[in-house]
């Protein structure tokens, strides 16, 4: 009889897995005007994690850039801002897109931050700042991957 309850309670204190959890966004067909820029809360399974946050960019083959520049800020939960610049090179020295995908779209993901505790990344915050375009046209989607370090 104790080797059943035992079975049937040690399950149950096990820790349950931690999740990654993505979100993604639908950017304006019209284009993405430099001064609206796209936010995201991350979701967290546990507190006590740590966890790595990715940007994800799908961009169509209307665009008509190589590269995208852009400003991710990183708040966390007192109002401290962590500041990245990121350059995605979107296509190659021949003009050929790169990234996965298929058909008209394509995915380029970057790492923003590593190993923060949810309370490090409450929120982020991207910009495009594109040198003299005030709205970028062809990126169609934008999101955040946050999995367990």
């Amino acid at each position: 009889m104790a080797i059943v309850a035992a079975l049937l309670i040690i399950p149950a204190c096990q820790r349950k897995p931690v999740m990654t959890h993505s979100s993604f966004v639908h950017l304006p067909v019209g284009g993405w005007q430099r001064t609206l820029p796209v936010t995201f809360s991350p979701q967290y399974d546990d507190s006590a994690t740590n966890y790595d946050i990715t940007l994800a960019i799908r961009h169509a083959n209307s665009y008509a850039f190589s590269n995208l520049s852009l400003v991710v800020d990183v708040i966390a939960q007192d109002s401290t801002v962590n500041r990245n610049s990121v350059n995605l090179l979107l296509a190659d020295d021949y003009g050929n897109w790169t990234g996965g995908g298929f058909g008209a779209l394509y995915q380029h993901t970057v790492p923003i931050v590593a190993g923060v505790s949810p309370s490090q990344a409450t929120s982020v915050v991207v910009w495009q700042v594109m040198q003299g375009c005030d709205t970028l046209n062809g990126i169609v989607n934008m999101g955040i991957i946050v999995a367990p370090e």
